[in-house]
Formats: C-alpha cells, structure tokens, sequence
C-alpha cells in the first residue's frame, strides 16, 4: 500500500476561524484552501508538505487533561517569549488564554472558549536536535 499523509483536522467553536486564522499566521503558517466563505480551512507551513484542517463545530470542548494530549507543536529558539506574545496579543482581543507546560522547553497554550480538542505547543529547538 502506499499512501501519502495529507492534513490532520482540529475543532474550533463557531465564529473564530478567522481569529483562528491570524493565530496561525502569527506562528509562520498560511491560508492554503479555503472555499469562499466556508466556514472550514486549511493552513500550511510552506516548507512542510501536511496541512492542517481548522473547523468550526458545536462539539463540547474536551477536558484540558485530554486537549493537551491532542497538540499541535511548533519549535522555536524561544519558546517562552512566543508564547508571551501570543498572551499580550491576544489580551487585546478579549481572548480567554491558558498556559502551560510538561518542561522548561515544551510550554503549550490553550484558548479554551475556542479550541475544542487540541492546545498548541510552542517546543525549544533542542527538543529535537
């Protein structure tokens, strides 16, 4: 068999796709597909060859035990920082922010009146090398 991985898809509530949107772009990633005023997208990171399908839904939010197992990570040389960005930028929009961390190096954030079943995790580059 031979298949190729294409996107993963995460929830968000209804009426936050394009606050969703801007986050996204924020973290380096851009509107790869969108059909007019769908109320669904996909964003991309142009040097990675997966998308990532946003959704508005109705769905129940799941418990923060279980959101932070289902994450979507990026790697940064300065995780703390970005995550602080995010904080203040989003303090201007009224925007309920919840943070977090498994270590010193892997911190994730939630936006729990949005996502629904996933956080984002801001990792240290050394994570990985």
């Amino acid at each position: 068999m031979k298949v190729k991985l294409h996107h993963f898809a995460y929830n968000i509530k209804p009426n936050e796709l394009e606050l969703v949107l801007e986050l996204f772009k924020k973290l380096g990633c851009t509107l790869s597909y969108r059909e007019e005023n769908a109320r669904w997208c996909m964003i991309e990171q142009k040097t990675i060859p997966i998308d990532i399908q946003i959704i508005e839904t109705n769905d129940q939010s799941i418990s923060i035990e279980k959101k932070i197992n289902t994450h979507i990570a990026f790697l940064s040389n300065t995780p703390k920082k970005d995550i602080e960005e995010i904080k203040y930028w989003l303090k201007d929009k009224d925007v309920n922010f919840k943070q977090g961390s498994w270590s010193d190096k892997e911190l994730w954030f939630d936006l729990p009146d949005i996502f629904i079943n996933f956080v984002i995790e801001i990792m240290h580059t050394s994570i990985v090398e």
